[in-house]
Order: C-alpha cells, then sequence, then structure tokens
C-alpha cells in the first residue's frame, strides 16, 4: 500500500511529493501535464520587499534562505542550474515615496536587503525614473519549467508518477485508507492549483481565481543585470535581449487565454517607465487561485481525515512552498503540527 497520492505536480504538488519522500514515504503523484498553468507562466521572482510601502515579505528572514537553500539542492540532484542571485530595482513614483523609503531604511530587519541607502538614478534614455530608485538584495530569479520538467524526469525513473487527469469519481475514500483506480494508499493530498474549484471535498475552502498574464519582449541594450520594478516589472530572460513583464491581476475574466484587454494594460503601464525601443515576442496568461487572507491552506477535510490539501500559494508560491511542503511533510509523517496562519481549521473555525 502507498503512503499519499499526491495529486498535481505543480510546484506544491513538487515539492509536497520530494519531501515525503525524503521521509521514506510510498509516494505516487497524479498529475496530466499542462505547460500553461500558473508555475509554467511565472516569472520565477522573490522579492523579499514588495508593495508601495516597501514591506517585507511575510516571514522572508525564513522562507527565502529555506527557499534558496531547496533549489540549491534541486540543482545538484537534477544536475541543472536552477536559480541566481539577481538585484531588483525598485523605481519610486513621488518624494512621498522617497520618504518612505527612507523610513523604511531605519526599520530593523531591514537593512540586509538593501544595497545601499542611496537613491539611484538609471539612463533616462532607457528608463523614466523622475524620483530615482534603490537597490533590493536577496532577490532570487528561479526557471520554474526548468524546474518542473526536471523533477517530472526524476518522478519517472523512480516510477512515481501517473500522467492522467485525475478522476474524483474513481476515487474511494475509507475510515482508514483511499483507493484510486485499484491504488490504496493511506491518504490523499490535492495539489491542484486552479483546478482546486473542481474538487469537491474542498468547496468551502474560499478559493478566489485570478488571471494574471505577461509578455516578452525583446529590448536591445537594456538592463540585463537586474529586474526593475515599477507599475511592471521588466525582467531579464536567459535569452539575450528578452525581457519577461509582469503582470496582470484579473479577477473577472472568461477563460485562461491571453487576451487584448491585458495586453494592452501590460503595455500601457510599460510606457509609464520603459523608454528604449522594443518588440512583442510572445503573449502569456495563466489562473491561479488565490486566498483572501494570502496565506495558503494545508490541512485535512473536517469529515475525511485522509483527504488533504497544499493549495492556495497565491503569486508567492515559488517561496513559499519549499517552507510549507517541508511543513506539511512533518505535519503527515510526524504529527508536528501545522502554522495556524496555514492550517485550514483557521477557515473552519468561522462557519
Amino acid at each position: 500500500m502507498l503512503d499519499f497520492i499526491i495529486v498535481g505536480q505543480g510546484i506544491a504538488g513538487s515539492m509536497l511529493s520530494w519531501f515525503l519522500m525524503e521521509e521514506k514515504q510510498q509516494v505516487l503523484v497524479v498529475d496530466e501535464l499542462n505547460t500553461s498553468s500558473a508555475t509554467h507562466v511565472a516569472s520565477g521572482i522573490t522579492n523579499p520587499i514588495t508593495g508601495r510601502k516597501f514591506v517585507k515579505t511575510w516571514l522572508a528572514d525564513e522562507l527565502l534562505p529555506f527557499a534558496q537553500n531547496t533549489y540549491r539542492g534541486f540543482e545538484r540532484l537534477l544536475g541543472e542550474s536552477l536559480i541566481s542571485p539577481i538585484t531588483i530595482f525598485k523605481l519610486f513614483d513621488s518624494v512621498k515615496a522617497q520618504n518612505d523609503w527612507s523610513a523604511r531604511c531605519a526599520s530593523a530587519g531591514y537593512m540586509s536587503y538593501l544595497k545601499n541607502e542611496q537613491i539611484i538614478y538609471l539612463n533616462p534614455q532607457k528608463v523614466k525614473n523622475d524620483f530615482g530608485g534603490f537597490e533590493i538584495n536577496g532577490g532570487i530569479r528561479l526557471e520554474p519549467s526548468k524546474f518542473l520538467a526536471g523533477y517530472r524526469n526524476l518522478l519517472h525513473e523512480r516510477n512515481t508518477l501517473l500522467e492522467e487527469k485525475f478522476s474524483y469519481a474513481d476515487l474511494e475514500v475509507g475510515p482508514s485508507f483511499i483507493a484510486y483506480q485499484g491504488r490504496k494508499a493511506r491518504a490523499i493530498i490535492f495539489c491542484e492549483g486552479a483546478g482546486a474549484l473542481e474538487n469537491p471535498y474542498f468547496k468551502f475552502l474560499p478559493f478566489q481565481l485570478a488571471k494574471g498574464e505577461c509578455l516578452i519582449l525583446k529590448i536591445e541594450d537594456f538592463y540585463a543585470d537586474r529586474v526593475i520594478n515599477g507599475e511592471v516589472f521588466i525582467m531579464p530572460t536567459r535569452v539575450k535581449d528578452e525581457y519577461y513583464i509582469g503582470s496582470t491581476h484579473e479577477w473577472n475574466f472568461d477563460d485562461d487565454l491571453p487576451s487584448e484587454k491585458g495586453k494592452n494594460e501590460l503595455l500601457g503601464n510599460l510606457s509609464t517607465l520603459l523608454k528604449s525601443p522594443y518588440s512583442v515576442v510572445s503573449h502569456k496568461a495563466a489562473i491561479r487561485p488565490t486566498v483572501k487572507d494570502r496565506r495558503p491552506f494545508l490541512g485535512f477535510h473536517p469529515q475525511y481525515k485522509n483527504v488533504g490539501i497544499f493549495n492556495g500559494l497565491g503569486t508567492k508560491g515559488l517561496s513559499l512552498s519549499p517552507f510549507f511542503a517541508h511543513q506539511f511533510a512533518n505535519h503527515l509523517v510526524h504529527s508536528r503540527p501545522l502554522m495556524p496562519e496555514v492550517d485550514i481549521h483557521r477557515v473552519l473555525a468561522t462557519h
């Protein structure tokens, strides 16, 4: 009998299955390959300081080093270069923003993420930056598609991947085991990303789907050594003169396809900061599940104690998933408690 069936091989399912296998658990991952999923389309950037008020990312001091160490481990395991440090240049849009940043510089716990306390100006022929900006240390660029493909190959090699769309009709939930197409396991964990809204076991969880769109542009003689973050962010890719432009965030949409509305929004926001000429190479879109309190959902169904979920990682999935997959694996194998902020019982307590 298997220990766990994991549904989904996005960033959540990949990380959870890995940490469970590290605990010598027998795991089967069920996944139909979808290269248009949110993780495949994601920029791969983890940013320790975000938002207009320059707030340190939740649990940044714990999450980011753990994520970096985890991905470095995968580099050694898969024999692939997956991550690299990158400087993030945050543009100011006003004198007030400059003053807010100066206040942050004096805050405890922020200095390690600031390259220096100087206001820096980029070439005004390339970037509109009348108020300048500042440089953020600690940014990491991951190549999500390369990681997922490499890890998928590893699952194939270990004969722990079932490549098909999961069928809820084929799932049997018993008091002490679950069964799926003749395979028994102690428990099943759903890591389905946007597919969570179709899951009949977790309809009580308040997911909201958000659609994000991005562009790949060709910009010659531009900043290939940093991410420039303003109304949109401009990130160099591994291809010479190509840049990732992201991203939109839309609550109301009809499909998961790139749209003219999204493209126009991105180009309109881009015009507020980019002066260099460019051409559009490609346009992508994806849907991800979000949670109102911006905390993931981990835990088990209140009635079916062997049906669990790991989802709701939102836009920060690449930095959140290693830490919380490790925590969830420890919970599953060693009964260690989950952090209350991510346990789905926080939702159950309000119903």
